[in-house]
């Protein structure tokens, strides 16, 4: 069953990919001019968060964002199973990204790193404390950073696996409440989908700009 459950994942995901990237038509639809709208916009913020007009960091971050939504959106599906809501994967998206802006500012700024342990005005006394908390705090944010996604999807699922359940022998009127209800519900975890992975992304565009002293 988690066999069928994987291969239903990746057909999703490529059919997601179709209908977004591939056109039939010579002129531009309206779903193509709302989805190009859609990441330009995204790139953009994306661009001002990490306060450079390289594409390169750019297309990294949008490609990522991309990759969460379509995993996000597509446990949506009925019997398929939401990829960001195991641990396991959202660490493989975070910690590769988290060591290499952690190696990159400590290689290229190490001055500038160990004075960012000590913010500015800490009693002589207290300094040994905060750089424990800070190294604690910096060393922990791949894992909060998954562990919030991971929380937002499997309680946004849950609900909405929970509801469905309960739609076994009710009355014809509240089968009509449940499904109104379950419908918003669907309607509101999009949105959190959405708002989940963009909130990943600009997460990680922070965390690089305090790697990033050049800038």
């Amino acid at each position: 069953m988690s066999f069928l459950s994987s291969e239903m994942n990746w057909f999703i995901l490529q059919f997601f990919l179709i209908l977004m990237f591939l056109s039939f038509w010579i002129k531009p639809s309206r779903i193509s001019i709302s989805k190009t709208v859609l990441l330009k916009y995204f790139a953009e913020q994306f661009e001002i968060a990490l306060k450079t007009k390289k594409d390169g960091p750019k297309l990294l971050f949008l490609s990522i964002f991309l990759l969460i939504v379509l995993s996000n959106i597509s446990g949506l599906i009925p019997n398929s199973f939401t990829a960001t809501s195991h641990l396991t994967t959202n660490l493989f998206l975070s910690v590769p990204m988290w060591v290499g802006f952690f190696i990159f500012g400590w290689v290229t700024f190490t001055n500038k790193m160990l004075a960012h342990l000590v913010p500015n005005g800490t009693p002589t006394a207290l300094i040994s404390f905060m750089v424990l908390i800070e190294l604690i705090s910096t060393s922990i944010r791949p894992f909060t950073l998954s562990i919030r996604l991971m929380a937002n999807m499997v309680s946004g699922h849950l609900l909405l696996t929970l509801l469905g359940n309960s739609m076994v022998n009710i009355s014809m009127f509240l089968l009509v409440v449940m499904v109104s209800v379950q419908t918003l519900l669907a309607l509101l975890e999009t949105g959190v989908c959405l708002i989940q992975a963009y909130v990943f992304c600009m997460l990680l565009t922070l965390y690089s700009d305090e790697s990033d002293y050049t800038k």
